[in-house]
This record gives C-alpha cells, structure tokens and sequence, in this order.
C-alpha cells in the first residue's frame, strides 16, 4: 500500500510546519537561522546609550536604479518599561530628489508644508515589547545618475510618556545603480 496524494500532501505540510518551527526558534534564540548571521533582538539594535522606550531600531532601504521606485522599512520598538498606551508618532525626513510615491504605511502619514518631511500616526499606542513598522515606497527624480548615494534621511520617534526627552533617530541613505 503507498502513500497516497493526501498522504504526500501531509508530510509536506508537516516537514515545512518543522522547519518553519526550527526558524522561528533559531531566530528567538539569537542562533544563525540556515547559515545566516545571527538574528538581533530589539534590545541588541538599540542605540548606543539610548534609554528604553519608543526606539526606532532599525531602517532599511533597498539600491534602486536612477527614477526607480524603492521603498524605506522603518521599525519602531516599545523597550519598556511600560506599555504606551496613548498614540504616538514617527517623523521621515525625505532625502534630496525623491518622492513619495504610492501608498503609504501606515495610512496615517501626512507631509509638512515644504514635503519633505512624513508624519506617521500611530494610534492604538504599543505594547510593551512590540514594534510598529512604517513603510514608505520613494520614486527616485529623474536627475539622479547611477552611482548616486542619496543621504540625508532620518526617522525620529516621540514617546508620548517622555515627550521631553530627545530619542535618536536613524539615518539612512538610498544607493543609485
């Protein structure tokens, strides 16, 4: 007697439920998930002599060609102590020569005055040990030429429990093939 569709079908199922299982807990135990480098926790990508709190810790941004489209990962965590319960919001500075293009995550982000800067609200607040993402598509100007590092982006983030308190933003830049 062999094993029939439904039979393949579900060792299948079972092998990727296993390996999906060993990932995640690779990556929650700081092991290197299939020879990959180590996965960091929000605590270990914290800035340097940064409280706890609202942290953005980590922006990313893929190279893009000239009058591309690429789009900025930004990833804000609650570190504690406590639950912030009240809304908050992150501030992206744009670089020189690009735009927003499309939409926009949150749907909350807004633009100031001059369009160079994106307000994102956030307004279910953030448990404690959770993260926020902000994600933002950006069309490269037509002026840009390959080979081009545009720099001047930052994402800062206010915690609404310290709104005295200065909590330091990430840059990142956008690489032209």
């Amino acid at each position: 007697m062999g094993i029939g569709r439904r039979g393949w079908w579900r060792i299948g199922l079972a092998a990727a439920l296993c390996a999906a299982g060993t990932g995640t807990a690779a990556v929650a135990s700081g092991a290197a998930p299939l020879g990959g480098r180590p996965a960091a926790s929000a605590d270990e990508q914290r800035a340097p002599g940064s409280e706890d709190g609202l942290q953005v810790v980590n922006v990313s941004v893929d190279r893009t060609r000239a009058h591309g489209l690429t789009v900025v990962r930004a990833l804000v965590a609650n570190l504690g102590p406590n639950e912030v319960g009240d809304h908050f919001h992150a501030t992206v500075k744009l670089p020189e020569h690009v735009t927003v293009e499309g939409r926009a995550f949150p749907d909350s982000c807004r633009y100031d005055d001059a369009r160079r800067e994106l307000t994102c609200d956030f307004r279910k607040g953030l448990a404690l040990r959770r993260t926020a993402t902000v994600l933002l598509p950006l069309r490269i100007a037509d002026d840009v030429r390959p080979g081009e590092r545009l720099s001047g982006g930052a994402v800062s983030v206010q915690d609404p429990d310290r709104p005295t308190r200065t909590v330091p933003s990430r840059a990142f830049a956008i690489d032209v093939q």
